[in-house]
């Protein structure tokens, strides 16, 4: 199976993007490479409109930042659960609610909100407090249509 890769003109924002990006793109100044040794070592490469290679990953690292700062400790949250690779999520949701002065639950579903944001179209429309109302009280409806 192949593992799992993105070019700069997939990018989407979806969940597995944000996490993806979250991972791989987003503390580097140049995109990870797909792993395929071609042999090949010159040529220009594909770039996306007129934009020099470097130039659509800051544009891609920067639009990141920007809906992460938006969600505030959420954004924090989010990064710090999907950078540190550490088996026990429990622990780790455990140590930044120490941290913080909320439970794990409270960590663990500001961070699942800050993901939700950062992969959806909603940065432009609202700020991220409006967006939690307003996705809290849909999933709410939504729990009591499934009843």
């Amino acid at each position: 199976m192949k593992p799992e890769y993105y070019k700069p003109s997939e990018i989407h924002y979806n969940k597995s993007q944000v996490l993806w990006l979250l991972r791989n793109v987003l503390f580097h100044d140049s995109w990870p490479s797909d792993g395929m040794e071609t042999g090949y070592s010159g040529g220009k490469g594909q770039t996306s409109g007129n934009l020099a290679n470097f130039e659509t990953v800051r544009m891609i690292i920067g639009e990141l930042n920007a809906r992460l700062k938006l969600c505030g400790i959420a954004g924090m949250y989010l990064e710090y659960l999907t950078l540190i690779d550490y088996g026990d999520r429990i622990y780790l949701l455990s140590r930044l609610a120490g941290y913080t002065g909320v439970t794990p639950k409270e960590v663990d579903f500001q961070a699942g909100m800050a993901l939700r944001f950062c992969k959806g179209r909603s940065r432009k429309l609202m700020t991220f407090e409006r967006y939690c109302i307003r996705t809290k009280s849909e999933d709410n409806a939504r729990k009591r249509r499934n009843r």
